[in-house]
Parts: structure tokens; sequence; C-alpha cells
């Protein structure tokens, strides 16, 4: 299933600047003014799917009729974190990382994780979105659509929530393991609840780039069903398998479409702007000279130099 499908039918386009940032003026400033929080992720490519790098390389490596379920991104994490362990990778300068310090430090050095980025601030989103990238010195993407995704995560900030805040410095992983057939109904329904919700994270500026980017990660439970999820706008068009759910996203982010007229709908909603492939360059030049956002801002250390230092060169032989 192309994830361009799932998302479509809920998106709205933007085919200029003013067009996404009277989007961002008109209806998130009004919604974040009644207390609800949203988090923001750019995708240069639409038609790619919402995906953490562990959830997308695990389904890469198994490939099969089947996306994976929670069960095996589990066991797949432990043994990522067990190798972490054996490396002597877990422990930093003030002692022993938790565990979400740890998954943080592997995303940031591009190891994979159930941890998504994404970025508090809608603007700097928007150019992840039509961020201009380059494989063996030629652009790419330039001629695909990008998507800005908005996360609404209202009371799923664990900093900001009792419940959860302890999960910042747990040594083991806080979220629940899967349940066996004879686990309590308790452990079940911490299983499930796992599996259709999302959660946020804020941490502390592990590095400039993190400050830069306002950055935090969304994360949570391969999607179960229930819940459902609708095909289109249109009551009578069915629901989506939920493989096809998983092929789309990796978390249990319902879409809902962009009405500038509500109030907002539920945690876990999750809105969508298609931004078109012709508006790229326009907005990149916008973000630029507004708020000076270009990679040596956006990713201000020398990994981000290696990556984008020098797009021109070419990295293989032709």
């Amino acid at each position: 299933m192309n994830p361009d499908a799932f998302w479509s039918p809920w998106e709205s386009t933007a085919d200029t600047f003013e067009q996404v940032r009277d989007l961002i003026h008109s209806v998130f400033d009004r919604w974040s003014a009644k207390g609800r929080l949203f988090a923001w992720r750019g995708q240069v490519d639409a038609s790619w799917p919402l995906h953490s790098s562990l959830y997308r390389r695990h389904l890469w490596t198994v490939g099969g009729a089947k996306a994976p379920d929670e069960r095996s991104l589990y066991k797949m994490e432990g043994e990522i974190l067990a190798e972490v362990h054996r490396w002597g990778l877990h422990l930093g300068d003030r002692g022993r990382l938790s565990i979400l310090g740890q998954l943080a430090m592997l995303q940031h050095y591009g190891a994979p994780t159930r941890l998504i980025d994404v970025t508090f601030n809608p603007f700097i989103g928007l150019w992840f979105a039509v961020e201009k990238k380059w494989v063996n010195g030629a652009p790419i993407n330039e001629n695909t659509d990008g998507r800005l995704f908005a996360i609404d995560v209202t009371d799923r900030l664990i900093n900001e929530t009792a419940t959860y805040r302890p999960w910042e410095d747990e040594l083991r992983r806080p979220w629940p393991k899967p349940a066996a057939r004879d686990a309590s109904q308790e452990d079940k329904d911490a299983y499930k609840a796992w599996r259709t919700q999302v959660f946020a994270w804020r941490p502390a500026h592990l590095d400039g780039r993190m400050a830069a980017q306002n950055g935090g990660f969304i994360f949570g439970g391969v999607p179960t069903a229930p819940p459902q999820w609708p095909e289109s706008t249109n009551p009578d068009a069915g629901k989506w398998k939920i493989d096809d759910v998983r092929r789309a996203t990796s978390l249990a982010l319902r879409a809902h479409k962009l009405d500038p007229q509500a109030g907002g709908v539920t945690t876990d909603a999750v809105y969508t702007i298609r931004i078109k492939a012709s508006a790229k360059q326009d907005i990149r030049n916008r973000l630029e000279n507004l708020f000076g956002y270009r990679h040596s801002t956006i990713y201000p250390d020398f990994t981000g130099f290696a990556s984008f230092g020098t797009p021109e060169l070419k990295s293989r032989p032709s």
C-alpha cells in the first residue's frame, strides 16, 4: 500500500509560502491559544510513511507480506540495547544513561530507534518538508511534493505529565512489554494502551542541534486494532486494514481533516499539509530570509557539515 493513499484524503494542499503561513497562524495559533500542543514533522517526499527508523529498517529487513507488530519491534529494540550495553555505550560522562537517553544518543548518530524526530516550531517543521538534499552530488526530491505533519500531543508530553515523568530517568524500558497470554488483565490493558496512544518527549538540549531545531521526539507502540482507521472523510468508504495502517505509520496516530472552523480534536490526532514541489524553492528562500534557516543553522555541528557542507562533491564514482 502506498502511504500517500493513506494520508491524501485528509491533507490540505499549499502551493505557496503564504498558504502554509496562513494555516499555521489562523488555525494552529488559535488552537495553541486554547492550550493544545503540537509537534511538527516535515518530510521532503509526501509519499513516505511516518515511520521510526527502527520500524522502517525492521520492515525492510524482515520483508514478507505482513508488516511487523509491536512484539517483533520490542524484541529487535531489546537486542539493539543489549548490544549498546556490550559496547559500553550506555555510560555517559555523568554515569549510566537512562534508556531514553541512550535512544536519544543513538538517534542523533543515525542508529535505528523507535523515536521519531519532531520539532515544536512549525516553521522549522516546514523547513524540513522543503529541505534540499543531495545524493552523490545531485539534488533529490526537488520534483516531489513534501509533507508537513502537525501532531496533537496535548497532555502526552512526558516531561509535564506526572504519570510518565519518571520515564526520563528509567534504566529499563519504561513502556509495557508484550503481554503474555496468562498475563494479568492490568498488564494486558497497559500493553493495549501503549499500542493505541502516542507520547512526546522534549529532552534537555543534549547538543546544539537539538537546541537549534527546538527538537523533541514522538514515540509509542506499533498500532493495533481496534481502533479503526477510516479510508477517507466519507463515513461509508470503509476502514484500512491494520497491515495497511502499519505500512503508513508506526504510531497509533489518527488522521483528521484540517478544518479551520473546528476547535481541535483529541490527543493522538494528526493533521497534514502537502507542500507542492513547485513551491519548495521559494519557501526555502522565505524561511532563510525571515528566520535564517539553512543547513548551517539547523545542523550546527560537524556531523551536519559532513552531510551538508560540501553537497556538490560526489561521494562515489559515477
